[in-house]
């Protein structure tokens, strides 16, 4: 057993960095700023309740096989969101654009899926968690009162936490962050009509999904669990004001469009695109006192238009690449 003084949570840090395979520790770190954080390991423990001539029900207990999952969230940076959809997204092409480089992501079936590690850095120790696949990556902004930042969230699963030396979080003097007046959501029929097809939503959320399950093996000994990945989604939602009818009748005749959602901060950028977007649900508010606005859910389904692409993020910051 460690003693140590007590200390408040915020002295914790996270270190992410792209894995070259699973399980291979990320040579590349960078600290996120998170505002959220609960990954953990979790044994799967076997209860024996073999009947030995009593009434309690359990008489034993072993610990089998382990893995770790829990949340990592926080605000949207313009490297931070880079380096969260290495794992999301499975494909990365980088270009030089002037003084700054232009990432773009999208999924290409003939590439593995990218993992993570994961330092949690703690004043008593560093809890190092390999094998990291992200379930989801979810983007929303909500503007209130006083505005809002663009933020983002995730759910991990990865192989049992070790213990690490050696890591100092370093993290990024200036790095970009994004509010309410530098997100911008532009709609249209097609990908033509997007520059003059903003709109003005006052809530917006996306969510890609690629869930996985973990598949234990027999003889695992080393507490190295593979993981199964579910078929991709993206989807989300958007909250406007009710000034026409152009969502209701789109829905109602499963109308094709182009949407996306841009975060500009100076020469720093990030665009989310899908080309071939439906809608799914349309809700209207209903508050007697508030102003009437629509909810509106949204899909992004396959183009064969566009390689067969859901969607495509793009990336423009002064990383030079995201390779592991």
């Amino acid at each position: 057993m460690t003693a140590f003084n007590s200390y408040k949570k915020r002295r914790e840090a996270i270190v992410i960095g792209p894995e070259s395979s699973p399980g291979t520790t990320a040579t590349k770190q960078y600290a996120f700023r998170w505002l959220d954080k609960g990954l953990k390991s979790i044994p799967m423990i076997l209860e024996n309740e073999s009947a030995m001539g009593s009434d309690v029900k359990i008489n034993d207990s072993a610990i089998d096989v382990w893995h770790s999952e829990g949340p990592l969230g926080g605000k949207v940076t313009e490297d931070g969101i880079g380096w969260l959809m290495t794992a999301m997204l499975n494909k990365v092409t980088t270009t030089a654009a002037g003084a700054q480089f232009k990432h773009v992501f999208t999924r290409d079936k003939s590439f593995a899926r990218r993992t993570l590690s994961v330092w949690d850095v703690r004043p008593v120790d560093i809890r190092l968690y390999k094998s990291v696949y992200m379930d989801n990556l979810e983007v929303s902004i909500e503007v209130g009162e006083k505005g809002a930042w663009l933020e983002a969230k995730t759910a991990l699963k990865g192989w049992k936490r070790t213990t690490a030396t050696g890591v100092t979080p370093a993290f990024k003097v200036g790095e970009k962050e994004f509010t309410s007046r530098q997100v911008e959501v532009f709609l249209a029929s097609d990908v033509a009509g997007l520059t003059a097809g903003k709109i003005k939503p006052r809530k917006i959320t996306l969510k890609m999904e690629e869930s996985t399950t973990v598949d234990h093996s027999l003889g695992e000994t080393n507490d190295d669990p593979e993981f199964d990945s579910a078929p991709a989604e993206v989807k989300g939602s958007m909250v406007i004001k009710y000034r026409k009818t152009d969502f209701e009748d789109d829905y109602f005749a499963n109308a094709v469009h182009a949407l996306k959602i841009v975060a500009t901060n100076g020469t720093s950028k990030i665009e989310f695109l899908g080309t071939k977007v439906r809608f799914r649900e349309l809700t209207d508010s209903d508050s007697r006192d508030d102003v009437v606005t629509q909810e509106v859910s949204f899909y992004f389904e396959a183009d064969d238009a566009n390689a067969g692409k859901d969607i495509e993020v793009t990336v423009t910051n002064d990383v030079p690449n995201y390779n592991a």
